[in-house]
């Protein structure tokens, strides 16, 4: 267990050591600072979880592979995204009566946007204390994982367990299931 450890400390901090590179790297395969952020992100916390198949000696290369798939699928998705938003434009064209009847269109969806930040805020609230911290402070703050690891005095790895464990609850909770089954 102590290897697995120290294994897992070692990948924890050639995510930090080499961050500024693989956040270029993936600024120029991407060409999105945003989707690049998000790719890095998503590098640390693959990279953490298969830590155990790490070779000590390539770890940089290792880190730099992952991170390629991960750009590899979010251009994947951005594209998915895009037929999809695509999609829901032109069928949107069709409720014509909703874009040229402004007076009924911008009071229902102002009403629609204040219910939905009121059940999002709730579903928060029902977050364990830490899980929820480290949540807005990702989102609202725009922290990276490493400063609220920093912040908080906490492991990387700690802090990153606690966003995917705060987004599985999240995703279970019946009143986001809703919401997101309405947007569809």
């Amino acid at each position: 267990m102590a290897h697995d450890d120290e294994i897992r400390s070692l990948v924890e901090q050639a995510c930090v050591d080499f961050e500024r590179e693989l956040r270029a790297f993936l600024l120029g395969v991407l060409k999105d600072g945003h989707l690049a952020d998000d790719a890095y992100q998503k590098t640390v916390v693959k990279a953490i979880e298969a830590c155990s198949a790490v070779n000590q000696d390539t770890i940089k290369g290792w880190l730099f592979k992952i991170a390629l798939n991960e750009a590899r699928e979010m251009k994947r998705v951005s594209k998915r995204q895009s037929r999809l938003n695509q999609a829901v434009s032109e069928s949107a064209n069709s409720f014509s009566w909703l874009q040229s009847s402004e007076s009924v269109a911008q009071p229902l969806l102002a009403a629609t946007k204040i219910e939905e930040k009121a059940i999002i805020e709730a579903a928060l609230q029902r977050l364990d204390e830490n899980y929820r911290d480290v949540v807005l402070r990702r989102i609202q703050k725009g922290q990276t994982f490493a400063e609220i690891a920093a912040d908080l005095n906490r492991p990387l790895g700690t802090i990153l367990t606690w966003m995917r464990r705060a987004l599985l609850e999240l995703k279970e909770m019946d009143e986001l299931r809703r919401l997101s089954d309405f947007d569809k």
